[in-house]
């Protein structure tokens, strides 16, 4: 499971560490994609397999698949770990998650998050009130 939050800094080539610590969950590389909020999703390429498939089943007879497809697997990248445990990560995905310099990982327990340090802080601003609201009407353990 991939957990924890980690700040790197990109070199000049547009390229970011991957946390030591997480390494050993991509022994085949990895996948990354546009997230949903304004960041980069990485999987490793048996979790994007499951990802894939589940969005290769939703019919593109309705608008809303068809972008959501375009969104995920339009934006899809295989990728691979060079032998300082770097990726590249592609102009068009730092631009979409407007990463300039540093970035902040943060583990989501089946992929990593990959986020400009600017827009997770002004996330991370919002998100206690909501995760007090949504624990309210969840039934957690």
């Amino acid at each position: 499971m991939l957990s924890g939050e980690y700040e790197h800094r990109l070199d000049q080539k547009g390229r970011v560490a991957i946390p030591v610590k997480l390494r050993k969950e991509f022994p085949n590389g990895l996948v990354i994609t546009r997230g949903f909020d304004q960041c980069i999703v990485a999987y490793a390429p048996e979790e994007w397999q499951k990802v894939s498939d589940k969005l290769s089943s939703l019919p593109t007879t309705l608008d809303k698949n068809r972008r959501l497809i375009r969104h995920v697997i339009g934006g899809a990248f295989d990728i691979e770990l060079d032998g300082q445990g770097r990726i590249a990560l592609p102009a068009t995905l730092r631009q979409y998650a407007q990463i300039k310099d540093t970035v902040i990982m943060s583990g989501n327990r089946i992929c990593l998050e990959i986020w400009s340090k600017e827009v997770w802080e002004r996330d991370q601003m919002l998100t206690p009130e909501q995760a007090h609201q949504l624990a309210e009407t969840m039934e957690l353990r």
